[in-house]
């Protein structure tokens, strides 16, 4: 025993809880797995009661079955105490204190006691489950008790289930060793023994079904060994190989494969599997699988051959009897068979035809005594043939089945889609009733009507513009990808969950339905395209293009339908394209006015220069003191401020105005003429 892997669990309880500490640590130094309170006290050796309290005691006895109580005294203690702790149900007395050595030897002796005692038990138990199993196999029928044995075995060892198999090849049994699982559809090999589960726990009623042991690599290791094997994990073991994910999905994560010897020879196996994963079995379980394993062995080889022989026999009488008595009950219904309209049917289990109506006759071209004993497959296209039989087969179990199509060629080669409805009326008797009737063209019909629907509702989808209808209620009905789109909505919370009138501003809805029965946008029951305005899922009102109409069945409103085109991107369109036809004005209105400045100074340009030319002359010519100097230097002077003024007007680049006098505005020449900044 070492601190670090502690087998023996101490559970410490008591009033003062730093005693209850300091012996925690104490134990733990020990090599103990020690814990405070008295949980999982189910699974400890020992519940240590520090206090020596009676009520401690009593609480303790009473948290386990098998845990030793033991409680703590001081060495002085009176008679009183020591009797009132055994009287609440202590074990054992651990006087205290206690030098250390002598209170790991006493521990370690009380927990050994407990180990014993359950050594003890559990032999005493297996050896009762190993009484009981004897007296099952012996006292009856060896082979029914088989099933009830198994189960007390799988119980007493932890397994959910038991099977019994029993080894059986030509010349004898022989142990498959290095055999190979068969491909897919390839028949067993001579060479390799067959196995039988001929008992199972969960299944008391099993008959004689075969194994191949190739498949089960556990039994074939078993067989070698001449041992039991355990596999701990099937999905994950290397022994079960290409198996394992077999083994995983049908029998379960654990297996216990137990070979059944008679002089050393296998003459079967027990199979043991679990649900859950199972810890490694003990020696003691081993014990019991061999032991148990002996006693199975002795149950097969006292069954005698004569009872398989007896039973196969009783098989066949059986089979005469049910045959004769469902012949009996068809010549009650054959009546009623052969007046109805409908094609009929009468297959047993394995689908052979018992019997057929002249409608059936008339229908497939074939004759009665044509399909006599043959398999209704021979009608059946290839693909359909494993379904049909799982049909019949669970008509025949009594299972009541929904009415199914059946393609069924004729004798001329024609396949008709025929509709089957079945009727257990004899399904006591093996047999199973298959009325049908031609839906061929009724088929060929649906099928057209529904790819013409599929085609209308892909045109519907792949519209872009939005497209709603809805009933007179105001429950949608329709609500393509151009809807989604549009309103942000997924077509399944809107289509018969989200009313019509939700998807429009308040009032619009009745607005727009008042509009189509109008007739004045479009006719009565007709609405032109007309602007309106739509609600999305965010809460955004959008703008949209909407067409709309009623539609009628015999003169009664049945529905709406809508037809929108998102009007955003469009509106977004137009304001950029006033927005340039605006700048295009604008910039055609100041290339007009640049023109007619450039015009304006080229023509003003001429008479100015020819005024200044003038009045320099006449400057020039008249004296410093004369009166019309003055005037003509005026003349002069306004001249060449013109001059100014018009060579401003030729630079003008854009159209830039001031205020002038009132709402008047003019011209700004100084600002028309910088250049932009």
């Amino acid at each position: 025993m070492t601190p670090e892997e502690p087998k023996q669990r101490i559970l410490v309880t008591g009033a003062a809880a730093d005693e209850v500490a300091r012996w925690i640590g104490t134990l733990r130094e020990a090599g103990y797995a020690a814990s405070d309170g008295l949980l999982g006290a189910a699974d400890a050796h020992l519940i240590l009661v520090t206090d020596g309290a009676a009520a401690s005691c009593h609480a303790a006895r009473a948290a386990s079955d098998r845990a030793r109580v033991v409680a703590c005294v001081p060495r002085d203690a009176g008679e009183a105490l020591v009797a009132a702790c055994l009287q609440a149900g202590a074990h054992d007395l651990l006087p205290w204190p206690l030098p250390a050595a002598a209170l790991s030897a006493r521990l370690r002796s009380l927990c050994e006691l407990v180990d014993e005692r359950d050594e003890h038990e559990a032999a005493e138990r297996s050896l009762a489950v190993v009484e009981e199993i004897g007296a099952l196999l012996v006292e009856g029928d060896p082979l029914e008790a088989l099933p009830e044995a198994a189960a007390r075995l799988a119980e007493t060892l932890g397994f959910s289930r038991c099977a019994v198999l029993a080894l059986h090849g030509p010349g004898g049994a022989r142990v498959p060793t290095h055999a190979t699982a068969p491909a897919p559809g390839e028949a067993t090999s001579d060479q390799v023994p067959m196995m039988y589960v001929v008992g199972a726990s969960d299944e008391p009623n099993l008959a004689r079904l075969p194994l191949d042991p190739r498949r089960y690599p556990e039994l074939r290791a078993a067989f070698e060994r001449r041992v039991p094997v355990f596999v701990e994990n099937a999905a994950t073991s290397e022994l079960l190989g290409e198996f394992a994910p077999l083994a995983a999905e049908h029998g379960g994560r654990s297996l216990l494969a137990v070979p059944l010897l008679d002089d050393l020879r296998p003459v079967g196996a027990l199979l043991l599997r679990a649900h859950t994963e199972s810890a490694p079995v003990d020696e003691r379980a081993l014990a019991l699988c061999r032991t148990a394993a002996r006693l199975f062995t002795l149950a097969l080889r006292a069954a005698p051959l004569a009872e398989t022989l007896r039973e196969q026999t009783r098989k066949v009488l059986l089979a005469g009897i049910d045959l004769e008595r469902r012949a009996r009950a068809l010549d009650q219904y054959r009546d009623f068979f052969e007046s109805a309209a409908d094609g009929v049917f009468v297959v047993d289990a394995d689908c052979r035809i018992i019997y057929m109506n002249r409608s059936a006759e008339q229908l497939t071209g074939y004759s009665r005594s044509g399909l006599a004993a043959r398999k209704l497959h021979n009608l059946v296209p290839e693909e359909q043939r494993d379904a049909l039989t799982e049909l019949v087969r669970h008509a025949a179990a009594g299972v009541y089945l929904a009415g199914f199509d059946l393609a069924v060629r004729t004798t001329s080669g024609e396949v008709l889609r025929l509709s089957v409805s079945t009727s257990a009326a004899l399904a006591e008797h093996g047999a199973v009733v298959l009325s049908f009737r031609d839906v061929t063209i009724a088929r060929a019909l649906e099928e057209e009507l529904r790819k013409t629907k599929d085609f209308l509702e892909n045109l519907i989808d792949s519209t872009v513009d939005g497209i709603i209808a809805a009933d007179t209620a105001g429950n949608v009905l329709i609500f393509n990808a151009g809807a989604e789109r549009s309103f942000g909505y997924p077509a399944d919370e809107v289509i018969g969950k989200l009313p019509v009138e939700k998807l429009y501003p308040p009032g619009v809805a009745r607005q727009i339905m008042a509009d189509i029965r109008s007739p004045e946008f479009g006719g009565r029951g007709r609405l032109a395209p007309s602007r309106r305005e739509i609600v999305t899922r965010d809460g955004e009102v959008v703008p949209v293009s909407l067409t709309a109409s009623i539609i009628y069945e015999h003169g009664c409103e049945v529905a709406s339908v809508g037809i929108l085109s998102d009007l955003r991107e469009r509106l977004i369109m137009e304001r950029a394209l006033a927005a340039a036809q605006e700048k295009l004005e604008k910039n055609k209105e100041q290339e007009l006015i640049v023109q007619l400045a450039g015009t304006t100074a080229h023509e003003l340009n001429q008479p100015l220069t020819a005024v200044k030319g003038y009045a320099e002359i006449l400057l020039k010519r008249l004296e410093e003191g004369d009166q019309s100097r003055r005037k003509v230097e005026t003349i002069y002077r306004e001249a060449e401020r013109m001059a100014e003024i018009v060579r401003k007007i030729g630079r003008i680049t854009r159209a830039e105005v001031r205020a002038y006098v009132g709402d008047t505005t003019i011209l700004d020449l100084d600002k028309s003429t910088e250049p932009p900044k």
